[in-house]
């Protein structure tokens, strides 16, 4: 036997007590720190059971789970998870402590079991609660008050927002209603990856602890920190047979699956049924109908411009919309409404609260639609004539017809001209309104003549062929119709802030020399009508000056009124002459009206100017026709010509001689009533003046013949 093996059997106790200790040392330590690590679980689960004992004791008051505020309940899933994870700690620690075991110690077994059943109770339940709430607030299905599920006989709401603005588009992803459905699909896929979370967590026995962070983030807003193994556990229902994901599953769809077919019609309408090419296209026709056909029944000028500006605004709107492109959709036999519509086709089959049921409902519907829509576009754009909006092969779009864009290039260039765009002030505010001088009117009416020219050398050919006539109608009434309103506001304004002296012709002549220059141009651009009444106001001005020299013509002693009526006399010797004005003359005494007619004279000299001022309408006016026969007269008069009618009135007198009376008044009347006479102012006073003499003499007689 060697050496060693000598001293084997007295080292081998003391290696044992050795290790002995190492042992109970350990053991010692590992007790330390099971006695940490305990307490520190005993405090974390005190405090969570007597929360749980606590909010146990506050739904018990409740008379059911609606009474409760659901804020609390997500209050309380969230405390509840974070209080699973904490208390999720290593059980190795119970090794140390024999009476920890499982078999004499199962605290950590009802710790557990208490916890599920609170899990189920506040963390399931109201993930199961919101996720519907979701649901409901997506697609405005009501809920159930007492169990929180939705409520399908009460119907659904669309996506489309209450305030949806309309906006001008012919493609399905520019349509605000589009906008809406897509991002109802996005909602509904967001809420369809929380649904398949949550019934893989509770019922499908694959759920991960991803789908749990997932879930909780979309229904409570939550990032949860952890493994979040634990609770994934206490998630799953043992039970092996249940027809709560069905029933809640089936639900959800219906719910989807019916707010989307609303949006989905809301969509279709808005982009098949009452596409706003159409509707462009229709107002089109109406604004247009017979507007550049010269054999129509013209409308006022203001209508057609109104219906010029339509046009332009019409045609600019079909053109915009038309110009984005992705429009050829609308020449195709089959419903493909472009690329962004197919993607959200294929992310609505692709989403299990919607799929491939959802989708053969919506295409059977888009399909009626689109017959639909093919029909009408086929109705307004078909090959019967030059239809309005063709297919541009190099553009691989549709756009407007090279008629409709020659149209909406005239139409642009037209109305950018001055007197297109120039608007009359509204009634009330023309008479306020500054009108200029004559001069200033005269000037712009120029230089609107000179853009008219322009515009029928650029603009005009710029039209179809079949519209240029009318067109060019429409420019030469619209710049006359602005250079007579504008002459004629100017002119009255100027004769009514004129002299008051009517000898002062000076400012007459000069409009009058203006207002033919204006009735020449207005004559070239098609006006002349216009012209001829725009001198009616200097005309008038004219017959306002010939009435002041009426009112001293009238001051004449030939005028005087006793003469046009001889109430006043009874029958004395009547001194005719002397109430006529007429002087003796020679030695015979015989009267004579020379003095009469210097005055007349006086007055036709003052007349005659303003006489040829005025236009040929002036001189068929009664006023202007005495002043051009006293004319006449007065020099028949001078010549002592037999048809004079003064010299008439001078013979007639004398006939009737100084001595006219009562009792000779008959024969000398009836010996010289004047015959033959002209049709002159004074022709005319004398017959006056033979009656009314006629008709006293014959008053005065039939007196004396009753006089006792």
């Amino acid at each position: 036997m060697s050496a060693a093996t000598r001293r084997w059997p007295r080292r081998a106790p003391r290696l044992a007590l050795v290790l002995a200790w190492l042992l109970l040392g350990a053991w010692a330590l590992g007790v330390l720190v099971a006695a940490v690590q305990l307490d520190g679980w005993r405090r974390d689960l005190s405090r969570t059971l007597l929360q749980l004992n606590a909010d146990a004791a506050f739904r018990s008051r409740a008379p059911n789970r609606a009474a409760v505020d659901p804020e609390w309940y997500r209050r309380k899933a969230l405390a509840l998870l974070a209080a699973t994870e904490r208390l999720q700690h290593d059980a190795a620690w119970t090794a140390l402590l024999p009476g920890s075991w499982r078999p004499f110690d199962d605290l950590e077994a009802r710790v557990q079991a208490r916890l599920a059943r609170e899990f189920s109770d506040i963390v399931v339940e109201t993930l199961r609660r919101e996720l519907l709430a979701r649901a409901s607030r997506l697609t405005g299905v009501p809920l159930a008050g007492d169990s929180g599920d939705l409520r399908p006989a009460a119907g659904c709401r669309s996506p489309m927002p209450p305030d949806l603005q309309r906006r001008l588009s012919a493609t399905a992803e520019d349509l605000p209603e589009f906008v809406a459905v897509a991002a109802y699909v996005d909602q509904v896929a967001q809420l369809d990856a929380a649904v398949r979370s949550f019934l893989s967590l509770q019922y499908g026995g694959s759920g991960q602890p991803e789908q749990m962070r997932g879930l909780v983030a979309y229904t409570l807003g939550k990032e949860l920190p952890g493994a979040l193994q634990g609770a994934v556990r206490m998630f799953r229902d043992d039970e092996e047979v249940s027809v709560q994901p069905a029933l809640m599953q089936a639900r959800l769809q219906w719910a989807a699956r019916c707010a989307l077919r609303k949006g989905m019609a809301a969509l279709h309408a808005r982009l098949l049924e009452s596409n706003d090419l159409f509707a462009l296209e229709q107002g089109y026709v109406e604004a247009s109908r017979r507007l550049f056909d010269v054999r129509a029944r013209p409308a006022s000028l203001g209508r057609t411009l109104e219906r010029y500006r339509s046009v332009r605004s019409l045609l600019a709107d079909e053109d915009a919309l038309l110009s984005r492109g992705h429009n050829e959709w609308m020449g195709q036999a089959t419903p493909q409404l472009g690329a962004a519509y197919q993607g959200l086709l294929r992310r609505i089959g692709s989403t299990s609260l919607l799929g491939p049921d959802a989708l053969r409902q919506l295409q059977e519907q888009s399909g009626a639609a689109f017959a639909e829509f093919r029909r009408q576009f086929e109705a307004a754009f078909g090959t019967q004539g030059e239809p309005g909006v063709v297919w541009l092969e190099g553009e691989r779009r549709f756009g407007l017809s090279p008629g409709r864009r020659a149209l909406l290039a005239g139409l642009d260039a037209l109305l950018r001209t001055s007197f297109m765009a120039a608007d009359e002030p509204p009634a009330p505010a023309k008479a306020t309104l500054h009108a200029g001088s004559l001069g200033e009117v005269l000037e712009d009416a120029r230089a609107l003549s000179a853009e008219r020219t322009r515009a029928l050398a650029t603009s005009v050919p710029l039209f179809p062929v079949h519209a240029q006539r009318a067109v060019m109608q429409v420019i030469d009434l619209r710049v006359s119709g602005l250079v007579y309103q504008r002459a004629f506001r100017a002119l009255r304004s100027t004769l009514a802030s004129g002299t008051e002296d009517p000898s002062d012709l000076s400012g007459l002549r000069r409009e009058r020399q203006q207002v033919q220059a204006l009735q020449r141009l207005l004559q070239e651009t098609g006006g002349g009508a216009w012209g001829d009444r725009l001198v009616a106001p200097l005309d008038a001005e004219l017959l306002r000056r010939l009435a002041h020299l009426r009112a001293d013509w009238r001051q004449l002693p030939l005028e005087d009124p006793r003469a046009a009526d001889f109430g006043w006399w009874q029958g004395e010797a009547l001194p005719l002459a002397q109430v006529l004005g007429a002087t003796p003359t020679g030695p015979a005494a015989l009267p004579s009206f020379a003095g009469t007619a210097a005055r007349l004279d006086l007055l036709l000299r003052q007349a005659s100017p303003v006489l040829a001022l005025g236009s040929p309408a002036l001189a068929s006016d009664p006023a202007a026709a005495r002043w051009r026969s006293l004319q006449d007269e007065m020099g028949r008069y001078a010549a002592r010509a037999n048809d004079s009618s003064l010299l008439a009135l001078e013979r007639y007198v004398a006939a009737l001689g100084p001595d006219l009376r009562r009792d000779n008044c008959a024969d000398r009347l009836a010996a010289h009533a004047p015959v033959a006479l002209g049709d002159d102012a004074i022709a005319r006073r004398l017959r006056a003046l033979h009656q009314a003499l006629t008709r006293r003499c014959l008053e005065l007689q039939g007196q004396a013949a009753l006089a006792p």
